[in-house]
């Protein structure tokens, strides 16, 4: 079993990790860069539609937050659903510092969701 990530808010736990994979499948289209990509769903923004997702790819395993759309079909753009890939896990991790810092504006007392 893989540790929790030790995430901040507005960061947390997905309560259905294989819903959110099946809306990503669906919204993906041929021309987007997560067409036909395995995934698994490791967090959630609770103020906005993102996903972090961990997807894997031939190259290596990297991470990705997506904007779903919740059309519930494929979207005919490559440009949707936004997609902000990262390198690693660290790379992500150092992200969601950052957007805890801009959620809270830096009060600290808003903690972690982990």
């Amino acid at each position: 079993m893989e540790p929790e990530l030790d995430l901040l808010t507005p960061w947390a736990a997905p309560h259905s990790p294989e819903g959110l994979v099946s809306e990503l499948q669906r919204e993906v289209g041929p021309d987007h860069p997560l067409f036909d990509k395995s995934a698994r769903a490791l967090a959630v923004a609770q103020d906005r539609d993102e996903v972090l997702f961990e997807i894997a790819d031939r190259q290596a395993h990297r991470y990705a937050v997506v904007h779903l759309t919740w059309s519930g079909k494929w979207e005919r753009s490559a440009k949707f659903p936004w997609t902000e890939f990262f390198d690693s896990l660290d790379q992500w991790l150092q992200w969601m510092k950052a957007d805890h810092e801009d959620y809270t504006h830096g009060d600290d007392s808003a903690g972690s969701m982990s």
